[in-house]
């Protein structure tokens, strides 16, 4: 019990600061929000890549789940780079 309710806590404070970085973010120019998504599409890709290394050596045995997320992970990487995963103001 004391466990779950100390996930639970961390799961609380994890989502209230995703929400206030959120909420602050409404409020910066366009130009910051683009440079700021940008940087978070290779965050995210380099994570994702991360994680399917780290589990194919962790695991010890090939697994074609975890091949597909290396090449999602460095897709989002090249597509970035490429300029293609961006969002158009309306």
């Amino acid at each position: 019990m004391g466990k779950g309710v100390v996930i639970m806590l961390i799961v609380f404070i994890s989502v209230g600061i995703l929400h206030f970085i959120s909420i602050r973010m409404m409020k910066v120019s366009d130009n910051k929000k683009q440079k700021t998504r940008k940087v978070f599409w290779y965050f995210y890709g380099v994570i994702f890549t991360l994680s399917a290394i780290v589990n194919l050596i962790e695991k010890e045995e090939l697994n074609f789940i975890f091949f597909i997320q290396m090449i999602v992970g460095i897709l989002f990487i090249i597509l970035n780079f490429l300029g293609k995963i961006e969002t158009k103001p309306s």
